[in-house]
């Protein structure tokens, strides 16, 4: 049995704790944003300096299907509720910092290209857009950033700040100081910051299930090869595979988004680069500025599931009784190289890109992929401890915003951990006792088509 931990595990409940005692050893199984941000915050913290910390993930690092190890991310505080476009406006700043090559926006990791954020007439997005306009201009208010937030009319008036020859949707606002991240690159950053104290100890493994005592306590978990990693705390940062480690059925669901990739030339990289991210919140389509000649075109909507029957993650007992649940479970290149993503979502792709780009319209596409979210209800996230299972702390539910809150999101989750839970995130991201019969994300940011399921999808025949 490897060991994480060096003492009994302790109780660390669901509830406040305002006595609140680092435990001697804590496991972060994942290593994306929520997980390696976790990691930096507990171990640059003096009151977890005594904590053994240990990271676990499937894959060596930079993860292949992880959902943030991609080209690009979008980074803005454009939110139509107040609590997180605060919250993404104190990340934003620390993105900024670039002025030297170890600081995270540094070595090209961050561009401020501004956004275009639009929806159409008389559509479920604009509603947000309209609040995003208004919370981006109050947190402006009497700063240096007052008046870098235009609104934007007309069609014509989209498409002459876009400066592509194309537009999309009826009306909207550019934020000159929104902007977007390589992804990857930012990653590593992290990665490396965390590496960097010498005080988390990485391991490459998979996580068959957690271990729970027969008091209803997680010690740890199982790896596939039966080995057992015990710890104080357990943390489960696993993204879109965390419904598959513990019963989150009406809670969160793993949800596939459609990302398509085509090569560019030198003059159209030139040109392209200077444009705003465009991003219409009716449809959820988008497109940020190219990167080494490659420009992305992809869907912020609800996203395909993939259902399928798994053991029952918990412990059978006379309360829980299902030997097997359904769950949504993600499907990526890492599992099968060829996958390409469904005609349905390249259809899509290629009409966003005709509309918001003409000139590139009948370009192939010469990659694709599914970025699988770990959607909520209402978009919130899940930073908590499990009600049931003592030791046992959740933060996951990114429902594909959670990037952005690369620089800040380690010490929110670590403060949640701690008990002393941000007052306008406590509600937010607080376990929900209710549940809802079917996740489909509705804080109206979504767009498309909702309850398509991937296997149907991936038969359906392309009309291109």
């Amino acid at each position: 049995m490897a060991s994480a931990s060096s003492s009994t595990p302790s109780n660390f409940p669901s509830t406040s704790l305002p006595n609140f005692t680092p435990p001697k050893s804590i496991l972060i199984v994942g290593s994306g944003v929520f997980g390696l941000s976790t990691a930096l915050s507990l171990a640059t913290r003096p009151s977890f300096f005594g904590t053994k910390i240990t990271v676990i993930d499937r894959s060596s690092f930079p993860s292949p299907d992880g959902s943030s190890i991609d080209s690009s991310r979008i980074v803005r505080p454009d939110y139509a509720d107040p609590a997180y476009a605060a919250l993404a406006d104190k990340a934003q700043n620390i993105w900024r910092q670039s002025s030297s090559p170890d600081s995270l926006g540094g070595s090209g990791r961050y561009t401020e290209s501004g956004l275009t954020l639009v929806a159409n007439a008389s559509s479920n997005g604009l509603p947000y857009v309209r609040s995003s306009y208004k919370n981006v201009i109050a947190i402006n208010k009497g700063t240096s950033a007052e008046g870098t937030v235009h609104e934007l009319k007309s069609r014509q008036e989209i498409s002459d700040r876009v400066g592509t020859d194309g537009y999309s949707g009826d009306w909207g606002y550019i934020n000159t100081r929104s902007g977007w991240a390589d992804a990857e690159a930012s990653m590593v950053w992290l990665r490396r910051k965390v590496e960097s104290t010498e005080r988390v100890d990485f391991k490459v493994a998979t996580v068959s299930s957690l271990l729970f005592s027969p008091t209803n306590s997680v010690q740890g978990v199982i790896l596939s090869d039966s080995t057992k990693v015990t710890a104080d705390l357990t943390v489960l940062a696993t993204g879109a595979w965390t419904p598959g480690l513990i019963d989150l059925r009406g809670r969160c669901q793993a949800t596939g988004q459609v990302l398509s990739y085509l090569p560019i030339t030198d003059a159209e990289q030139e040109r392209l680069e200077k444009m705003p991210v465009f991003l219409n919140m009716t449809g959820g389509m988008f497109i940020i500025p190219p990167r080494n000649n490659l420009l992305k075109v992809a869907r912020h909507g609800y996203g395909y599931s993939n259902p399928v029957s798994i053991p029952n993650p918990e412990p059978l007992s006379p309360t829980n009784t299902e030997k097997t649940i359904i769950v949504s479970r993600p499907v990526t290149n890492y599992d099968n190289p060829n996958l390409w993503i469904p005609s349905e979502g390249e259809e899509a792709c290629r009409k966003a890109l005709a509309e918001m780009i003409p000139s590139l319209a009948g370009r192939p596409f010469t990659q694709s992929r599914i970025c699988w979210y770990t959607d909520t209800p209402t978009g919130d996230f899940l930073i908590s401890y499990h009600p049931t299972y003592s030791n046992l702390f959740l933060a996951t539910g990114g429902s594909g915003h959670g990037f952005k809150f690369l620089p800040v999101i380690g010490d929110k989750i670590v403060d949640c951990l701690q008990g002393d839970c941000p007052a306008e995130f406590k509600d937010k991201w607080a376990w929900k006792k209710e549940v809802v019969e079917n996740v489909v994300t509705e804080d109206g940011s979504r767009g498309g088509r909702s309850g398509m399921i991937l296997e149907v999808e991936m038969a359906q025949v392309s009309k291109l």
